[in-house]
């Protein structure tokens, strides 16, 4: 009778692996097919109510708790980070010198994704604070992010740059706008050398944040390469106005000066 109910467990165990793990490739399948964690959302469409998927990882305690840390410092990191980019946008819209179509078209988009981005941060900073789950021989399962909150949150994001914005390229840049461009080019930089150096990480096996990552990377480096341009318009050239990495909201808590995160002069890799 012991070996039977021994028998028993050991298959509703491997059972209970077996759903988790399809139900994490389902969710990440999902996910890549969409392209974007999270975000989309059709207000047209009736059958576009919320649906939230849970994501999970298996693992052995000891890899489970590494990813833990792992994914700790870069949501103490990026969070921040992403906060700071709303300040800035902000200000710079707020701004009566602002006036490149272009450039308030990109502070626009960023603070809807980037506040999004927020949002997803935020439910995955909660689910670290859940305990680890036991199942059989030692391995546990943790959530690492929850697909659908795109929906639930009645997320849009604005395309950047517009048709009207395109059609301005060469418009005048001032240097309120050249100073948020500056600003923001080093801002992004960082961003994405963060999210490099997580999804690099040997202990960094949280799909979620790696999907995000692979967002973050290509789409602040389309809008460096936008603010590249518009920069190059400002007479006299975009090198005549410095500015500073350290008093760029947050940037105040990175190193500033290597790795593509912005040179002394604010201007990483312009010329």
């Amino acid at each position: 009778m012991m070996r039977n109910t021994t028998s028993l467990r050991c298959r509703a165990g491997s059972w209970l692996v077996l759903a988790v793990l399809l139900l994490g490739a389902t969710a990440s399948a999902l996910a890549q097919d969409k392209g974007r964690v999270g975000r989309d959302y059709d207000p047209a469409r009736d059958d576009d109510g919320p649906l939230l998927v849970t994501w999970w990882d298996i693992s052995s305690r000891a890899t489970a708790e590494a990813g833990i840390a792992a994914d700790r410092r870069y949501v103490a990191g990026m969070r921040p980070h992403h906060a700071g980019a709303l300040t800035l946008s902000r200000q710079y819209l707020e701004d009566p010198e602002a006036r490149n179509p272009l450039l308030r078209d990109l502070a626009r988009n960023i603070l809807a994704g980037q506040a999004f981005e927020i949002t997803l941060l935020d439910k995955v900073a909660e689910q670290l604070d859940q305990p680890l789950r036991d199942l059989l021989g030692g391995w546990v399962m943790r959530p690492v992010g929850v697909e659908g909150l795109g929906p639930e949150t009645r997320f849009m994001g604005i395309p950047g740059p517009t048709p009207i914005g395109l059609l301005n390229r060469n418009a005048p840049i001032s240097e309120a706008d050249l100073r948020f461009a500056k600003s923001m080019r080093i801002h992004h930089a960082a961003a994405v050398r963060m999210a490099e150096t997580y999804n690099a990480g040997n202990d960094a096996r949280n799909n979620f944040l790696r999907l995000l990552n692979v967002e973050i990377i290509a789409e602040q480096t389309q809008q460096i390469a936008l603010m590249d341009g518009v920069m190059a318009q400002y007479p006299g050239g975009a090198d005549a106005i410095h500015v500073d990495p350290a008093k760029i909201p947050g940037m105040q808590h990175m190193q500033h000066g290597s790795g593509g995160a912005g040179t002394a002069d604010g201007h990483a890799g312009h010329h």
